[in-house]
C-alpha cells in the first residue's frame, strides 16, 4: 500500500513538470514576468542663499525662483559685485544666463540631478543703474545673491 501511494504521488508530481525538452505541459499555466520596481530620486532641493559678507552690502536677493525673470533695476557704486547664483534643472540639464546690463553675463549650465553652486567676481563694475535678469527655462529652479564690496 505505501509502495502504491507513492506511485500516486509521483504521477501527480509529474504532471506538472515541464519535459526534457523544456516545452509546458499541456494545461500549464504561464507564470507573469516579473518587473523590477522603479523608486525615482527625490528632486534636489536648492540651498538657502548665503549670508552677506559682513563688509559687502546685499544688492539682489531672490530665493526659490523657477524660470526666467526679470529680477530689477538697482543703482550700484563702481566697484565689485559679487554674484553667488545656485541653479537645478527639473528634467535633462538645462542652461542659465544671468545678464547685467550694463555689466557682465554669466552663462551656466545647470544639471537635473545636482544643484549646481557658483560663486562669481565681476572686478570692475561701472555702477550705475544697473538691470538684472535671469534668462533660463521654465523648468529650471535658481536662488541668486548679488553683494557689493565698500567703495
Amino acid at each position: 500500500m505505501p509502495a502504491l501511494l507513492a506511485l500516486g504521488c509521483l504521477l501527480v508530481l509529474g504532471a506538472c513538470t515541464s519535459s526534457s525538452t523544456g516545452a509546458p505541459q499541456p494545461g500549464a499555466v504561464p507564470a507573469p514576468p516579473v518587473r523590477p520596481s522603479v523608486t525615482a530620486a527625490p528632486a534636489p532641493t536648492l540651498a538657502a542663499l548665503p549670508d552677506p559678507a559682513t563688509s559687502n552690502r546685499p544688492v539682489v536677493a531672490v530665493t526659490a525662483t523657477r524660470g526666467p525673470a526679470a529680477v530689477g533695476t538697482v543703482d550700484l557704486r563702481p566697484g565689485r559685485l559679487w554674484i553667488s547664483l545656485d541653479c537645478v534643472a527639473g528634467e535633462g540639464p538645462g542652461e542659465l544666463a544671468l545678464i547685467l546690463e550694463p555689466g557682465p553675463r554669466f552663462d551656466l549650465e545647470c544639471p537635473a540631478d545636482e544643484v549646481y553652486l557658483t560663486r562669481n567676481l565681476d572686478q570692475d563694475h561701472l555702477g550705475g543703474q544697473t538691470s538684472i535678469r535671469v534668462e533660463t527655462g521654465p523648468g529650471v529652479r535658481w536662488n541668486l545673491l548679488v553683494e557689493q564690496e565698500p567703495s
